[in-house]
């Protein structure tokens, strides 16, 4: 089934839905982000039934992202166009069944489009939408629920999980388009199909506490998202020898202000249990030698400047910055930074500029395995968010890419992009 029918279908589902008596508009649930103003969204509020199903507990998100890349550097001009369909479900148990403190999420993905990794053009990804060869499906992506204790200062969460969305994530860096800014390279391709993050999810339980601006939180997932051999569709597999990924974070606020969440310091780690193939050590028998696969990593966000007003402007920063063994993967270090300035223009205070630079470094065992001498891995990104209307937002960008392909002759390259997202 194509996009648009999809969307038809399921707004037709909606509008046929049995109105019910409730009256309040919910909180966000801090796990998903802020629900969606409606007065936001292309179809507002669904000629009042979004809000009659929110009153009942089923709070509804669709964005669509349709993104266009233009190589313009010499030699090989190439243009790709990618696009990404969410479709969330926020459930609030208390309304529903009288389960107070528990939540849960219904998230279907949907993607279809041009593959630049798979063309060689950038080993870390050009675009955060795009998924693997042969990976364009449409899946349930995460399904999880929620049970919090302590006046919400403790959470316990299982189910079908994007580590990603509260694991090595810092709010300011998600403006960027890069993948790079998501996690660090370093922990994106570990694993056997890569950890539980886009595109593929796997089975999860998380605890996190937190309290004041500080949090503590910890995962176990399993060591083996979806079905390596089969990218269509959602698999959940429990097979003999995935292990397990462990990874726990810390933060720390920097600031009591009422923008705390974006001043943070914040600590992770991770680990593998199972063991992976050495990219260049083998034993006494000529099989490579099993190794464990961890990292950690380090993340600053900072709110540099906040001026309050009818045009609310602020400069937001951000550090990043992850270790890996660098025995079983290609990058065993990398790092990031940006500013993103907000309200930069008068009566644009939605809007965001933003320029970011981030580095991959190839790891010594990855360079010698792939003959391959390329050290570090280096792109410049700016881009500029602008809200057009309520449900159009439109965001041009550029990126200049160093040592990202594996032909000498193209390891300078210029990319322009445009990302069109419309949330219904």
């Amino acid at each position: 089934m194509t996009r648009r029918p999809l969307i038809f279908l399921l707004l037709g589902c909606i509008c046929s839905t049995s109105p019910s008596a409730a009256e309040n508009v919910p909180d966000a649930t801090a796990d998903i982000g802020s629900l969606p103003d409606y007065r936001d969204t292309l179809l507002g509020d669904w000629g009042g039934r979004r809000k009659v199903m929110s009153d009942a507990g089923y709070d509804w998100e669709i964005v669509y992202k349709l993104d266009l890349l233009c190589k313009v550097s010499p030699p090989g001009r190439k243009t790709y166009g990618l696009d990404n369909l969410d479709i969330k479900l926020a459930l609030d148990g208390e309304k529903i069944a009288g389960l107070k403190g528990s939540s849960g999420l219904l998230y279907v993905l949907s993607n279809r489009g041009g593959k630049p990794v798979a063309q060689g053009d950038h080993s870390a990804g050009l675009d955060n939408i795009e998924t693997p060869a042969g990976g364009n499906t449409t899946k349930l992506y995460q399904a999880w629920i929620q049970q919090t204790f302590l006046d919400e200062r403790l959470s316990i969460l299982a189910g079908l999980y994007d580590l990603n969305s509260e694991f090595y994530v810092t709010e300011s860096a998600s403006l960027f388009i890069q993948p790079v800014y998501g996690i660090g390279a370093e922990m994106a391709g570990t694993g056997q199909n890569g950890p539980s993050i886009f595109p593929t999810t796997s089975p999860a339980l998380r605890v996190k506490a937190e309290a004041a601006g500080y949090y503590l939180q910890a995962a176990t997932l399993d060591g083996v998202s979806g079905d390596p051999n089969n990218p269509h569709g959602t698999h959940v597999q429990f097979n003999r020898g995935d292990g397990a990924l462990n990874v726990i974070e810390g933060a720390m606020p920097l600031s009591a202000a009422e923008n705390a969440h974006d001043n943070k310091l914040a600590l992770g780690a991770w680990r593998y249990t199972a063991r992976f193939d050495d990219l260049i050590d083998v034993d006494s028998n000529g099989n490579p030698v099993k190794r464990v696969s961890h990292g950690y990593y380090a993340m600053l966000e900072k709110v540099l400047r906040y001026k309050p007003g009818s045009n609310e402007e602020s400069i937001n920063g951000f550090v990043r910055a992850g270790k890996a063994d660098g025995d079983t993967f290609q990058f065993d270090m990398s790092w990031s930074t940006g500013l993103v300035f907000s309200g930069l223009f008068a009566g644009r205070d939605r809007d965001q500029l933003g320029i970011a630079y981030a580095q991959e470094r190839n790891g010594e065992k990855w360079r010698v395995y792939s003959g391959n001498p390329v050290v570090f891995e280096k792109s410049l990104e700016l881009s500029y968010r602008y809200r057009a209307m309520p449900g159009l937002v439109l965001q041009p960008e550029v990126q200049y890419l160093i040592n990202h392909s594996s032909d000498p002759a193209q390891d300078k390259n210029w990319w322009l992009g445009m990302r069109f997202e419309t949330t219904f």
